[in-house]
């Protein structure tokens, strides 16, 4: 969003509607390219929040089976984000999650996470049906398919590009259709001629 005050009144709305201590979950779901990790980006400028990731609970190689990938939302690891993160907030001890890698396709670390009263969580399939009762808020953000496209090869190779557009864009466009996510958010954000 260009605003940083709109952005601000959003949170503040979102948090003012739950009692004080208790945690606010915030989910940000759309296609690569829309600018979701940006808007986490800023929230974090704003506020004292933890973000997730969602990119950290993709499917490790060894679950990776052509039935798991031909579920809508099955490309991502939400029993694991669930036990890890979602089960955990709320607690009032520290707590960690394991961080899957791109690169190699193996989680190669753990990250500790400290308790906090804003938890956001942004990704494609952070809007997940398995996951979405857990949170307080859902925005969508969506894009132009050639802005889209545009953005990913600025941040990418060719190479990366067309493992999007013959990979994972098909896996994002069934899991939206599917789960009607657009239609479902509490906010819909079009990003295309943002950023």
């Amino acid at each position: 969003m260009q605003n940083n005050s709109i952005l601000v009144t959003l949170i503040n709305a979102v948090m003012s509607k739950k009692p004080e201590g208790e945690p606010v979950i915030i989910a940000i779901d759309g296609p690569s390219g829309s600018g979701k990790t940006q808007f986490a980006k800023n929230i974090r400028k704003n506020f004292d929040c933890v973000v997730f990731h969602m990119d950290d609970f993709f499917l490790p190689a060894e679950k990776k089976t052509e039935e798991r990938l031909a579920t809508p939302g099955g490309n991502i690891d939400w029993e694991r984000f669930k036990e890890q993160v979602l089960d955990k907030i709320g607690s009032d001890e520290e707590f960690v999650y394991d961080i899957y890698h791109c690169g190699t396709g193996h989680i190669s670390q753990s990250k500790p996470v400290r308790k906090k009263r804003l938890y956001i969580v942004e990704g494609v399939y952070a809007h997940h049906p398995e996951l979405v009762d857990a949170y307080d808020y859902k925005i969508f953000f969506d894009v132009a398919r050639p802005k889209q496209l545009d953005r990913i090869r600025k941040r990418s190779s060719e190479k990366t590009l067309k493992r999007f557009v013959d990979e994972w864009i098909p896996l994002e466009d069934m899991y939206f259709k599917e789960f009607n996510l657009r239609r479902e958010a509490d906010f819909c954000f079009d990003s295309t001629r943002a950023f």
